[in-house]
């Protein structure tokens, strides 16, 4: 579903320009995310953890989230809300998913395979928060303009702040969940790259 989800979320955040658009991109989103938690409780819940599962789970939330954060920041030079994804925080965000996901398929060549660790499921709970965040300010911001007397003037600054704050959660546990990764598995691979 993530994966299914991941083009058609990023076409309609570009396109987006109403109050309904922003609903409809939110609740696809939210649905799409919590597929994350279903699939999970599931697989344990019917002792069908599987390699394939391992190996994908992943992969489907570094889809979503490229095609969440990919349009925020080609927006981010004209909707203001957008601006706390900049260059530098897509790329680290980005880049460690790619680095991750590189290692994790060098680790499956040689015929290991490494679950996540506690703090990269953090990590993917935070990043997902965010986005939900700004979806729901972006929703907000629109009903301000269509529908001023169901909106709140507080919940603007009050909402900024927290995206501020929010973000740079994600990016510290970006980082120090990769450096987690590489320090506890790169010496087990190094070793059985060798044997």
């Amino acid at each position: 579903m993530r994966i299914l989800f991941s083009p058609i979320l990023f076409y309609l955040i570009l396109e987006a320009g109403s109050f309904s658009d922003y609903v409809v991109v939110y609740y696809l989103f939210v649905i799409a995310a919590m597929t994350d938690v279903y699939d999970g409780k599931l697989a344990r819940s019917q002792k069908n953890i599987t390699t394939f599962g391992k190996l994908l789970d992943p992969i489907a939330d570094k889809f979503l989230l490229a095609a969440t954060l990919i349009p925020f920041y080609m927006l981010s030079g004209h909707v203001a809300i957008c601006r706390w994804v900049t260059l530098p925080i897509l790329l680290i965000l980005l880049g460690r998913e790619a680095l991750v996901t590189a290692l994790r398929y060098y680790s499956m060549w040689l015929g290991y395979i490494f679950s996540s660790s506690r703090l990269a499921k953090f990590k993917t709970a935070f990043q997902m928060f965010f986005i939900g965040s700004i979806l729901v300010h972006l929703v907000h911001r629109r009903m301000m303009f269509e529908y001023p007397e169901y909106a709140y003037g507080w919940f603007d600054p009050i909402h900024d702040k927290m995206n501020a704050v929010v973000i740079v959660i994600v990016v510290a546990l970006s980082i120090t969940s990769a450096l987690e990764y590489i320090i506890k598995n790169l010496p087990v691979l190094f070793k059985h790259s060798r044997a």
